[in-house]
């Protein structure tokens, strides 16, 4: 750990999982799993080792340039070889007050963009969870540390905390063990609930997208001691949390709600920067909230902002749709109602629709149910309302 706070450790993991991240998008693949980007620090980054071409080592040293506020100036005469030069180049950049920390995630309208932390704050905030967490042994990451929640909760925390992290994937076993804290998103819950028996005195963290209660009762019936559901965003970092299933999430010590116009919250910091809640709140106490639905109308799907509105708008172009809604399924995905024209049949028209999702939308974002009627469901009033 350097005199400013960052350990290598945490520092390691960030970047092994931003290159892998940068590599998985100019190969055009996907992610398989949190165990991707666990390098030691020797590996060659060539042929020999991790097997990056000169061009895919052009697009490392970029991505780790964005997020860790480096710049060439601070590189050795000839450029990395091996995993630790990546390392030792962003250690020499935080020896020094000041640095940040940049993330990316989606717009309105899906497109990427960027969010800025400085490290001061993110450790600020790794630490003040890391001292209500005392007693842990390790970190399980299901998570990478690519984005917010994982680089807090999967990197600073457990340096904060001084304990080991662990990378799983579920469908290979987790091999739990007392005393450890499971950092995963809803939907890995979700799956986590029905198929894994847990240790005693195992605590679990989730965040990226709402958590339903009911997945916490079945988690709790398969042995989990104690689930800390954190509410916050990539712009904003952790805002508050909640042990569930309780209803109304304490806001952590960085924060403060400060009234705004139309009756509306704000968060302030002690410096009395603002930002703005991603979601309508009812403020439930000095230091307390419920949630009341998202400002701009996004969900999240496995971890991810998705917008149905823009779903709904590109799939409404495929020919044969007289009308199509699209919302977020109880299973956690996106579900269509489509209202066909006079001639097309339904099977024809589901499969236009799911070549478009293919061809337009990511994984993420596309419907994977689809029901056809003369109507769209609307209420008393003409209000679009929910279908089963």
């Amino acid at each position: 750990m350097n005199q400013f706070g960052l350990a290598r450790s945490a520092v390691a993991r960030i970047a092994c999982a931003v290159v892998a991240s940068e590599v998985r998008y100019l190969r055009g693949t996907h992610p398989t799993s949190a165990m991707a980007c666990e390098w030691p620090d020797g590996l060659p980054i060539g042929d020999e080792g991790l097997g990056l071409d000169s061009i895919e080592q052009l697009g490392a040293l970029g991505a780790l340039a964005e997020t860790f506020d480096l710049d060439d100036a601070l590189l050795h005469a000839g450029p990395p070889q091996r995993v630790d030069d990546w390392i030792d180049w962003i250690m020499r950049r935080h020896a020094t007050p000041g640095g940040s920390i940049t993330v990316r995630t989606s717009g309105s309208t899906g497109a990427p963009r960027t969010c800025s932390h400085a490290v001061a704050d993110l450790i600020e905030e790794a630490a003040w969870f890391a001292a209500r967490l005392a007693g842990r042994r390790r970190v399980v990451a299901l998570v990478p540390a690519d984005h917010l929640y994982g680089i807090i909760w999967t990197a600073l925390l457990p340096a904060s905390l001084d304990v080991p992290v662990v990378a799983r994937t579920i469908g290979a076993p987790l091999d739990l063990i007392e005393g450890d804290l499971v950092v995963a998103v809803p939907e890995q819950w979700r799956a986590l609930s029905r198929m894994t028996r847990f240790p005693d005195d195992v605590l679990g963290v989730s965040s990226a997208g709402p958590f339903q209660d009911a997945i916490a009762g079945e988690v709790f019936d398969a042995g989990l001691a104690r689930l800390i559901d954190v509410y916050g965003s990539s712009e904003t970092g952790a805002i508050a949390w909640r042990d569930v299933p309780a209803a109304c999430y304490e806001i952590i010590a960085r924060w403060n709600l400060v009234p705004h116009d139309d009756d509306r919250w704000q968060l302030e910091d002690r410096s009395g920067r603002r930002a703005v809640l991603p979601d309508h709140i009812d403020r439930t106490g000095r230091r307390s909230l419920r949630l009341a639905g998202r400002r701009d109308g996004a969900v999240q799907i496995a971890g991810h902002n998705v917008w149905p509105e823009r779903v709904a708008d590109i799939l409404r172009g495929v020919e044969g749709v007289s009308e199509l809604a699209v919302r977020l399924h109880a299973n956690g995905r996106l579900k269509a109602f489509v209202v066909p024209y006079a001639g097309s049949t339904s099977v024809e028209l589901q499969a236009a629709l799911e070549r478009t999702a293919i061809a337009r939308l990511r994984d993420h974002e596309r419907p994977r149910s689809f029901r056809f009627g003369d109507s769209l469901p609307r209420n008393a009033m003409g209000k679009l309302e929910d279908w089963s």
